[in-house]
């Protein structure tokens, strides 16, 4: 078993809003899961709307990489 990001993709007015700024690839639920569609069922209790879905990646990588993001020297 591993820790998972679990992402909602799409927008939609009631929970997902690109005129509020809130972006088409979200994070909405950390699992712990043995697989990246067992993650996705764990998190069922997030609100869909028609078009959207779920992905899950690990969260060791997703961890790594905004670790790396936040040495970066931004100007």
């Amino acid at each position: 078993m591993a820790w998972y990001v679990v992402y909602r993709h799409g927008n939609s007015e009631t929970n997902q809003s690109a005129t509020h700024g809130l972006p088409e690839k979200m994070a909405v639920a950390r699992v712990r899961a043995g697989s990246a569609e067992e993650a996705c069922s764990h998190a069922a209790e997030v609100m869909l709307a028609g078009n959207q879905y779920l992905t899950a990646e690990p969260a060791e990588d997703v961890d790594s990489h905004e670790s790396a993001l936040n040495l970066t020297a931004r100007a």
